[in-house]
């Protein structure tokens, strides 16, 4: 039953917020403007911020959900289990952190006049859509090839170079 009722009040909070804000969403992260989706649970969030700012930065937002689910397990809307801010899922071993498992070095590249901490990246969501979004839009600008950004994101630049599986498994591409 609660969960019906966060379903009921999220689908409320997002289509009065829809209907109020018919405008672009901005390129800026303004952490002190409320919205509707941040009230809803944490699947809920992580996908409507995705497919906000898969729309924003011209990511396909299949790609999108599907580096979710390889970083952290996130299998949809509607994955109630989904609870990204445990700490196996908030912080990995190579250091990066949330959702879409963004490195505060990386994030702090992608930011200019402010400061991404572990913190922010591992418990706000939307800065970590945004972060990790900004990253991949720069990196498709290097490489134009879906495949190669995933690589990179997924190793480091040595990516560049030796596509894995990891990026195979988001963008479908195979060496046959």
């Amino acid at each position: 039953m609660r969960y019906v009722l966060i379903l009921i009040s999220s689908y409320y909070l997002f289509t009065v917020y829809s209907a109020r804000n018919n405008e672009t969403v901005e390129n800026s992260y303004e952490s002190e403007k409320i919205d509707a989706i941040a009230f809803g649970p944490p699947n809920y969030q992580l996908y409507e911020y995705m497919k906000v700012y898969s729309e924003e930065y011209d990511i396909p937002f299949e790609y999108a959900l599907k580096c979710a689910r390889e970083e952290t397990g996130y299998r949809g809307k509607l994955d109630f289990k989904y609870t990204p801010f445990i700490d196996k899922l908030r912080r990995s071993y190579a250091d990066a952190y949330g959702p879409l498992q963004v490195q505060v070095p990386t994030a702090n590249d992608m930011w200019t006049g402010m400061t991404i901490t572990e913190d922010m990246l591992g418990y706000d969501i939307k800065l970590n859509v945004i972060t990790s979004f900004r990253y991949k839009r720069y990196l498709y600008g290097i490489y134009n090839d879906w495949t190669k950004v995933y690589s990179v994101y997924n190793q480091g630049w040595k990516g560049k170079d030796n596509i894995n599986d990891y990026a195979r498994k988001i963008t479908g591409f195979s060496n046959s």
